[in-house]
């Protein structure tokens, strides 16, 4: 069972830790604050698998005095990461859906913190096993609270990112349902529990990042892309009806245009003209959205 747990753990980890670096990388991309918020949070849990590893490893080849040392101090660091959780992820959660962060909220969760951690301390002091299955239920309370207020809300999120992001979160949460209520249960599968919960979601946040790096680089595809007279072959349109498209598309007005070129504005006027019968367009901004299709 060790050797299982472990490897679920390390492979946790590992796409784990790519997610993170993907949701880094796009934080740089992107300026949003949603973004920065989901890294913190990502990285509290990515701490919890690497410490609940290095657990699993020290029961593996450890004993005595160092093993109880290092489990201890292992256990201690993961309870002041989940108390931690157990505050940031609501935050997070009523940032997300634009609901402010007040009572009774805050007192709550604070309050929801102070006594997971209080028992934490004494499952690790009595080794009781009704606080280990206490400190379950309260922190499933917790993600189901979270997730129930997100779907309710989900249309309240402005950032489209972030509402498809926050819908792929709730449909791997409820699909873990299931296995939640068997650990209840069965504690020994609890450990398994959220390793295989932390992989199905990384998996599902790194497959999203990915999906939206490609849109992101199909935009400065097109952003980077300058027409060429190619582009308007259909159109039958002429190098110097090219060039006043050009400036078209920087905005320049038709007496900036002829100052540009070096001719009068009734030529440009009668080029725009033949620009506008050839393009069967009837204003600049039609012609700018034709210029689009066109890239």
């Amino acid at each position: 069972m060790s050797g299982i747990l472990l490897l679920v753990y390390m492979l946790a980890f590992a796409l784990g830790c790519m997610t993170l670096a993907l949701a880094i990388v796009y934080r740089l991309a992107n300026k949003q604050r949603w973004a920065t918020y989901f890294i913190v949070c990502h990285a509290s849990l990515l701490g919890c698998m690497m410490l609940l590893a290095l657990q699993v490893l020290s029961r593996m080849y450890l004993s005595g005095l160092v093993y109880e040392i290092i489990t201890y101090s292992i256990g201690f660091v993961v309870l002041a990461d989940v108390t931690f959780l157990i505050v940031f992820i609501p935050y997070f959660t009523t940032w997300v859906i634009a609901h402010p962060w007040r009572q009774p909220y805050k007192g709550l969760f604070f309050s929801l913190a102070l006594v997971y951690l209080f028992l934490g301390i004494g499952r690790e002091i009595w080794q009781i096993s009704l606080f280990d299955q206490l400190m379950l239920v309260l922190f499933v309370f917790v993600i189901a609270f979270c997730l129930s207020i997100t779907l309710k809300n989900i249309n309240s999120i402005a950032n489209k990112t972030a509402r498809t992001s926050a819908i792929s979160i709730i449909i791997v949460s409820a699909s873990m349902v299931p296995a939640i209520l068997l650990a209840m249960f069965f504690p020994s599968l609890k450990p398994l529990l959220f390793g295989i919960y932390f992989l199905a979601l990384s998996i599902t946040i790194m497959t999203f990042l990915f999906m939206q790096f490609v849109i992101l680089g199909r935009a400065e595809v097109v952003k980077s892309k300058e027409l060429v007279l190619g582009d308007l072959e259909e159109y039958h349109i002429t190098e110097r009806e090219f060039a006043v498209i050009q400036l078209i598309s920087k905005g320049l007005t038709n007496k900036e245009i002829a100052s540009q070129l070096g001719i009068s504005a009734n030529t440009v006027n009668n080029h725009v003209a033949n620009i506008y019968g050839k393009t069967q367009v009837r204003s600049r901004i039609d012609l700018l959205n034709l210029l689009k299709q066109s890239w």
